[in-house]
C-alpha cells in the first residue's frame, strides 16, 4: 500500500502496477492464484455494492461479490482454496463465493449460544 493505493513494485523500486480504492479504503488484501481480494472500507460505496472483491494480475477490477445481505459487510477474507474464497460478514456468517466469478455459492448463519 503506497498513498491509499494497492501496488506492486517493479524491480527498480517503482509502481509497476497500483489500484485506487473504489470508494474510500482499502482494508485488507490478500493475494491468490493469479488475483488479488481487496475488502474496502464500506463508507463511500453507493448501497448495495459489496465491499469485496477481485482484481486481475494488473490490478483491473475482475468482479464484485455477489454478496446475500447489504447490510452485513464482509468483515474479513478468510483465504481461498479450491476455487473458492472464504470471507466473513460483520455478523460473523461465513460466506463462500467462487473465486473466478465472485458468484454466491453459499452462506452460513452463525448459531447462536444457548444459554
Amino acid at each position: 500500500m503506497i498513498d491509499g493505493a494497492l501496488c506492486r513494485l517493479g524491480r527498480f523500486g517503482g509502481r509497476a502496477v497500483w489500484h485506487v480504492p473504489i470508494a474510500s479504503a482499502v482494508l485488507e488484501f490478500r493475494r491468490g492464484a493469479l488475483r488479488t481480494y481487496v475488502r474496502e472500507h464500506t463508507y463511500g460505496l453507493l448501497p448495495g455494492l459489496p465491499n469485496l472483491y477481485c482484481l486481475d494480475g494488473a490490478h483491473r477490477l475482475q468482479w464484485m461479490a455477489e454478496w446475500p445481505d447489504a447490510g452485513d459487510p464482509c468483515a474479513g477474507i478468510v483465504g481461498e482454496s479450491d476455487g473458492v474464497l472464504v470471507a466473513a460478514a460483520e455478523s460473523g456468517a461465513e460466506v463462500r463465493l467462487e473465486a473466478a466469478t465472485g458468484r454466491l455459492l453459499s452462506w452460513t448463519q452463525p448459531v447462536a449460544a444457548a444459554g
